[in-house]
């Protein structure tokens, strides 16, 4: 079969192309055969290598084509399948814009390698093991990898704002936050291109800060130390984890890749009646590849904190 497709048009090896990922995605993340975290640090890291490396030969096993054509080739069906999941609603955008540029990137390297090891005539382009071999490997890589321990990252992030209005006022306004209204709302980048979630209010029940988001989510804030008028502490608690499909539908916000863990709100008082508000979020990362994950943690959560913290600062200085 890989032999009559490598005499076949670019077409119909795209397609194939694509066929392969659907049933690779569909196979894994819909069957519920094996963990999602696993799924997911393989999909992201190893899958794309082999793919690569697979859709080199599929399409330019004698190295006729331009290292870009051959890429163009490969990123055609992946970027076709993503448009397809995000029409369907199985993933979102917030997942593909994370997971797409780390998925090409990798597979780019895949093709490298394998047009490495195919001028140097290690292997016979033309041998049907070696192409069965390569689109079965993401199969076997799955369990393999649910065995390692990937390193953990630990990561805050700190956003600040000043406000222009004593501490007792800007706190009224931070420990609880009534419905946010549309003109409240500022631009950002998590929010109005990649449609992330918005915080709605914050309502203080005992020791207990009940959060909504738009898109159904909601979660809370469990209180560990108050000084009125100057700090909050809290651990996040998700009672409801099954909300949160609306920013990913594969990662659990305290699982074995992501775990919010907590965060906090600090007001110190600064010349002039301004109040300096800080807003801290804590949380862990574990995955191959922690640095390109954290960079996307760091603009969703400033994102947010800014979102927040406008609202605050708007509140407190109308008085």
């Amino acid at each position: 079969m890989i032999k009559w497709l490598q005499r076949q048009s670019a077409a119909v090896r795209g397609c194939f192309a694509f066929g392969y990922c659907a049933i690779y995605y569909g196979f894994h993340f819909l069957s519920g055969v094996f963990s999602l975290d696993t799924v997911t640090t393989v999909l992201v890291t190893v899958f794309p290598i082999l793919y690569g490396a697979a859709t080199q030969l599929l399409f330019d096993p004698l190295l006729t084509k331009s290292p870009r054509q051959t890429f163009r080739l490969l990123a055609l069906p992946v970027v076709l399948l993503c448009a397809v999941l995000l029409l369907i609603q199985l993933e979102t955008l917030i997942c593909i814009a994370v997971l797409l540029p780390i998925f090409m990137a990798l597979g780019w390297c895949g093709q490298w390698v394998m047009r490495a090891v195919l001028r140097k005539a290690l292997v016979d382009a033309t041998s049907n093991t070696l192409n069965v071999s390569l689109l079965l490997l993401p199969v076997f890589a799955v369990p393999l990898f649910g065995q390692f321990e990937f390193p953990q990252a630990q990561m805050r992030v700190m956003t600040q704002i000043a406000v222009e209005a004593p501490q007792d006022v800007v706190w009224a306004n931070t420990i609880e936050i009534s419905e946010i209204q549309p003109e409240e709302r500022v631009w950002t980048f998590s929010h109005n291109i990649l449609g992330t979630p918005r915080p709605i209010d914050a309502v203080l029940v005992g020791d207990v800060r009940k959060l909504r988001w738009t898109g159904g989510i909601v979660f809370e804030e469990h209180l560990t130390a108050v000084e009125s008028n100057t700090s909050m502490a809290w651990d996040f608690v998700f009672n409801a984890p099954e909300t949160l499909v609306a920013f990913d539908p594969h990662i659990a916000p305290q699982g074995g890749i992501v775990n919010m863990q907590s965060g906090s709100y600090h007001l110190t008082s600064l010349p002039n009646g301004v109040t300096l508000l800080t807003l801290e979020t804590n949380y862990s990362i574990r995955t191959p590849v922690n640095t390109y994950l954290a960079i996307w943690g760091e603009v969703f959560l400033q994102d947010f904190h800014h979102a927040v913290l406008s609202v605050i600062k708007t509140r407190s200085e109308k008085g």
